[in-house]
């Protein structure tokens, strides 16, 4: 399959060269999430988190591993919504291939951009530069979500009036729904920038993309988000109580900072080791033992990130030698 996007084109297509960066990086990835975690558990008492784990209450393990399943299911809506507002004709299956294999790829690569490749390899219904640009929507709201959340977090957790935090937070929530309801700031930002690739049909196709979200539809994936953002943090409450009493309060201050760091920093495998190092951090400030923050934000990993990328690889798209040919010789003729 070949999309015409720098970037994301067939893999029989990529140079051998090409191929070997990619493994060294994601090696690279690997090695700076194990290096993090080691120092971690430098720094948390292994003992302590061994020994919550053999303390652990089953019974809400159980209760967060269920949640995956609203998890799951609230993206499929919200991808399968955007979806038909470029094609209606697109399948569920179609829908649901494309989630799961770039949650796959999106683990592989910084920032989970692979997700963009992801979805577009998957997706035959649609040109590939519409899937991305509406891939860019779905990522771009969902961080702005966890910027109205950390607002309030980081601005809860520092020592500032309250008429101060108050302005600060009404700012930040402004500015994220702002964004959040005008897509079209993208598309206009992309058409004013002066260059030859925006101007190439891919690019156009990815434009245009931006703006088929009209009111209705970005007030339901509003609505959409908040309830996926919410089904996370209810995953993470239970992890965190299946280990030792936590408050709701507390549970989402030490959550919300967690989230909006670790989407700022997307340097390592599955943002493995970030997401753990910051989740000790943070709750920490709120009193919160540092084995259950730790043991809470590695199952959180397990079961949001790592169980859906391994079941994705199921629907890895299959190269017939042929079209592996052909692909080839179109590389070279190009």
């Amino acid at each position: 399959m070949e999309t015409g996007i720098p970037g994301i084109n067939d893999p029989a297509r990529e140079p051998r060269s090409t191929s070997v960066r990619r493994w060294l990086f994601l090696a690279a990835r690997v090695v700076v999430a194990v290096l993090i975690l080691y120092g971690l558990l430098r720094i948390v008492s292994v003992a302590e988190v061994v020994a919550a784990f053999r303390s652990a209450r089953v019974e809400y393990l159980v209760g967060a591993l269920a949640l995956v399943v609203a998890n799951l299911g609230l993206q499929a809506l919200k991808w399968r919504y955007f979806v038909r507002l470029a094609n209606p004709g697109s399948s569920n299956f179609e829908t649901i291939a494309s989630l799961l294999f770039g949650i796959t790829l999106g683990v592989l690569t910084p920032g989970q951009i692979g997700e963009f490749g992801g979805r577009a390899l998957r997706h035959s219904s649609l040109p590939s530069a519409t899937v991305i640009g509406l891939t860019m929507i779905d990522k771009l709201q969902m961080l702005l979500v966890m910027g109205i959340a950390a607002a309030v977090s980081y601005l809860s957790l520092v020592a500032v009036g309250s008429w101060l935090r108050a302005l600060l937070i009404g700012l930040a929530w402004s500015f994220c729904l702002y964004v959040f309801f005008r897509p079209r700031l993208l598309s206009r930002l992309f058409n004013s920038v002066p260059l030859k690739i925006f101007r190439q049909e891919w690019a156009q196709d990815l434009i245009r993309s931006l703006t088929l979200l009209q009111k209705k539809d970005l007030l339901f994936a509003f609505l959409v988000t908040l309830a996926f953002y919410g089904t996370i943090y209810l995953q993470m409450f239970v992890l965190l109580n299946a280990f030792s009493p936590v408050g709701w309060w507390q549970a989402l201050l030490g959550f919300a900072a967690m989230m909006f760091f670790k989407a700022l920093i997307p340097i390592s495998f599955g943002d493995l080791g970030i997401r753990e190092a910051s989740s000790v951090y943070f709750y920490s400030l709120v009193g919160i033992p540092q084995a259950t923050a730790l043991n809470a934000s590695l199952l959180l990993f397990v079961i949001n990130i790592l169980l859906p990328a391994v079941f994705g690889l199921i629907f890895m798209p299959r190269f017939s030698p042929s079209a592996v040919k052909s692909a080839r010789v179109r590389g070279q003729s190009s």
